[in-house]
């Protein structure tokens, strides 16, 4: 799926501006991404990877294609949302990876810039914008996860800091950031949504300690933080005492609905490597596409993947029309992970028993990627809300159902 194509089928027409930022992007990876592939695959070491993934982010930044929703006086291209459908499909399609510091860039940055002080901009933004301070979301702990507005991490204001102890859990990132940007509770006598602040706090503050949580896969994508007594500036306080919960509100909702390209993209590449395998003759003289059970699952897998992208464009066709985003975005989550899921289990079921041997071994389908992706999407229904969050969601604004009671509590 290229940019075109989803233009077309959306009848939006690029207008000169956006044929010119689409070229104008063209020849700024034409000229700089196949020396970072290069120096990408050549990395040895984690930390080979993340330094080199941090100076391609510095390099995006000096290009301006770092943060392009941003103000141009921050460093952005203020781009309009045809214009992030030009970048977000052409990013896709020529596989660049998501930048190292997309948290901060697509989370913090756009908060600070709306409800920062001019201290907390002029700090913060260039930095996070090259790369330099990786950013974590501190929101979710072990009792507050649905309940987001229940949390219970505490700040006590001390003079002219905040201390605060509590606990964040499936925090992604947080083994390598630098800075954090979390919800406190900072009054317990007001309704809970009215006693939250939400604050900036370096990850090397005293009293901070990170442990990673190993998944099935191996990767320890998500991390415990544990806060004892850590303190931090008032000044880190973004929008007021007790204002965290309207601050947090604020949201990228047009740049979030183009990034439904890239699952899809994802999703069909991993079908059309299923349909690829499937037409090899195994070891026992048989195409496994003979079998027409295995027939049907891949067609559904394949409708599954047109499902994802349909729904992404009927999203962004609200968007480019002026419209606020619907509940597609709930739905696109929601569906597709499932069907990631889905996908990846077929995958394993092709391969037989070869599909479970791990990268390296030899004759492993797929470089051994199979079961790697397997296990790795164990966790896909449950990172950036879970599926059950998502069907609050859609319960709510689609079916108009009652709030869960907990939820007003």
């Amino acid at each position: 799926m290229d940019a075109p194509g989803v233009i077309g089928e959306l009848g939006v027409q690029l207008d000169s501006a956006d044929e010119a930022f689409g070229a104008e992007l063209s020849t700024w990876l034409d000229a700089n991404l196949p020396a970072y592939s290069a120096e990408a695959a050549g990395a040895a070491t984690p930390e080979d990877r993340l330094r080199i993934a941090r100076r391609w982010q510095a390099r995006l930044a000096d290009g301006g294609w770092a943060a392009i929703t941003w103000p141009r006086a921050h460093g952005g291209r203020e781009a309009s949302a045809t214009q992030q459908l030009v970048y977000h499909s052409t990013m896709a399609e020529r596989r660049v990876p998501p930048a190292i510091g997309r948290i901060g860039v697509n989370l913090c940055g756009p908060t600070l810039i709306a409800h920062g002080t001019d201290r907390q901009r002029a700090e913060f933004l260039g930095p996070m914008l090259r790369g330099e301070h990786l950013w974590c979301q501190g929101f979710s702990e072990p009792g507050a996860g649905s309940d987001l507005a229940s949390l219970q991490t505490s700040a006590v204001v001390d003079g002219s800091e905040l201390v605060i102890t509590g606990q964040k859990i499936w925090t992604s990132g947080a083994d390598r950031a630098d800075w954090m940007f979390a919800l406190v509770r900072t009054d317990r006598t007001v309704p809970k949504r009215d006693g939250i602040s939400f604050v900036l706090i370096p990850m090397d503050a005293p009293g901070l300690e990170v442990r990673p949580i190993k998944q099935i896969s191996g990767d320890s994508g998500f991390n415990e933080v544990f806060l004892d007594q850590v303190r931090v500036p008032l000044d880190n306080v973004v929008g007021g005492l007790n204002k965290g919960w309207g601050v947090t509100r604020t949201t990228l909702a047009n740049e979030r609905a183009v990034l439904f390209m890239g699952q899809q993209i994802a999703l069909a590449s991993t079908v059309g490597k299923i349909i690829t395998q499937a037409r090899k003759v195994d070891g026992h003289g048989r195409r496994p596409a003979d079998d027409p059970h295995l027939r049907t699952r891949i067609a559904e897998s394949w409708i599954e993947a047109e499902l994802v992208r349909i729904n992404g464009i009927r999203n962004l066709g609200k968007v480019l029309s002026g419209r606020a985003p619907g509940p597609e975005g709930a739905m696109s989550k929601l569906f597709g992970q499932h069907a990631e899921q889905r996908v990846h289990e077929l995958a394993l079921d092709l391969g037989g028993t070869a599909a479970l041997l791990d990268r390296g071994a030899e004759n492993a389908p797929n470089r051994g990627k199979w079961a790697l992706g397997w296990l790795r999407t164990r966790a896909s229904t449950i990172g950036g809300g879970t599926s059950e969050i998502q069907r609050n969601v859609l319960a709510e604004r689609v079916l108009g159902q009652p709030r869960d009671p907990w939820a007003d509590a």
